[in-house]
């Protein structure tokens, strides 16, 4: 059924007046200003967290893989995860492997695909892997502390360094710390 409307009445317009409109625009601006440097500091904590797991994984799977089959595994920098390549960039990835008979066989490899930079000290440049005891193998003629060097050049978030350390023992954690924008290189 169709309802009769009386004549002469006035049917005041739905919506949202222009000044309504404006005042609602101006809120959402303000909060918006408000959450971009907090948000710009969570993704930048998700970098660095993300990028310091993914090492600490590959170095837990490559520890194992030593102590569990008692055996030798290397580690080397590799652009494609299946071969060692010696100019490969830090950040490009890293592999593991141990000799199987007379192949040699990938364990973990991690492409490393973060924007973060990546450093090592000069113990960690003389990784060489795991020994079947589980230990740290290094070219030089002691084993030290080992650090790699998980860093974004910027101010937010504060502790913008994640150091994942390996010590002659093999155990490995990552310390979070301050560069105030900057990325240092490792200490020794």
């Amino acid at each position: 059924m169709h309802r009769p409307t009386r004549h002469g009445t006035r049917r005041r317009a739905r919506g949202v007046s222009l000044i309504e409109l404006l005042a609602t625009t101006a809120v959402l601006a303000i909060l918006g200003a408000m959450a971009i440097p907090s948000f710009e500091s969570l993704v930048n904590r998700n970098r660095l967290a993300n990028a310091s797991n993914e090492m600490l994984a590959f170095l837990g799977t490559a520890r194992l893989e030593a102590v569990a089959r008692h055996a030798r595994v290397d580690l080397c920098r590799s652009d494609d995860g299946e071969h060692c390549a010696a100019d490969a960039t830090l950040t490009r990835g890293w592999m593991a492997s141990r000799q199987d008979g007379a192949e040699r066989r990938v364990i973990a490899a991690t492409p490393m695909r973060f924007a973060v930079d990546m450093q090592l000290n000069q113990a960690a440049g003389n990784w060489r892997g795991y020994g079947p005891d589980g230990r740290m193998r290094t070219g030089g003629p002691t084993a030290s502390v080992g650090r790699v060097r998980l860093c974004i050049p910027v101010a937010r978030p504060h502790d913008n360094i994640r150091d994942v350390t390996i010590r002659a023992s093999g155990r490995v954690e990552v310390i979070a710390s301050s560069g105030n924008g900057a990325c240092p290189p490792p200490q020794d």
